[in-house]
């Protein structure tokens, strides 16, 4: 069977650490402005820069973006969302969403993290190792949340904010857009 062929964007670690998923679903090529067309990485080639989307479009329908930079991530989204790309999840097998979660379009779910019932994910998230975001908590679009951290019962996490390691957003706790948690932290 033919694989669904897949852009990926940013080959830099957390585009590795996406395309490691990504591949075991997807025919994978990697867009990043830092690497010469045709360099291997993990074993996918580099086709373009991000200049080449509107050409590259006619070939690859998929694109998902693994950049940590919530701004950059968010632009690339929408220009190619403007383009006509559709945003798949990735998701490692090791992680759980429960059917009673709202997920959005392009968001990324590592190993061993869970999406609890009732919970809210937006759009072109990335949700590191071991992250859990419990029942009925929410997390905006474009966030970014890091390994082992929680999300707790109703807690809200803004779009664009970006959560530390090892941190834990309280039950009804509030994290507004953009903010930035430190590793480690607790927001009550």
């Amino acid at each position: 069977m033919t694989k669904e062929k897949l852009l990926l964007i940013g080959a830099g670690g957390f585009g590795r650490m996406v395309a490691e998923r990504a591949m075991l679903q997807y025919d994978c090529a990697f867009v990043d402005d830092g690497q010469a067309v045709g360099t291997e990485i993990c074993g996918i080639p580099v086709v373009g820069g991000l200049a080449n989307l509107p050409e590259l479009r006619r070939e690859y329908g998929l694109l998902v973006v693994g950049i940590g930079n919530n701004q950059l991530r968010a632009q690339v989204y929408e220009k190619a969302k403007a383009l006509g790309f559709a945003f798949p999840n990735i998701v490692a097998p090791s992680a759980y969403v429960s059917p009673f979660a709202k997920i959005g379009c392009g968001c990324v779910v590592l190993q061993n993290a869970c999406v609890h019932n009732g919970a809210s994910v937006g759009n072109s998230v990335l949700l590191n190792a071991g992250t859990e975001i419990h029942c009925d908590a929410a997390v905006g679009d474009y966030a970014l949340i890091y390994t082992n951290s929680v999300v707790r019962t109703g807690a809200t996490v803004g779009s664009f904010a970006r959560i530390g390691s090892n941190c834990t957003i309280c039950n009804n706790a509030t994290v507004s857009d953009g903010a930035d948690i430190p590793d480690c932290t607790a927001v009550r």
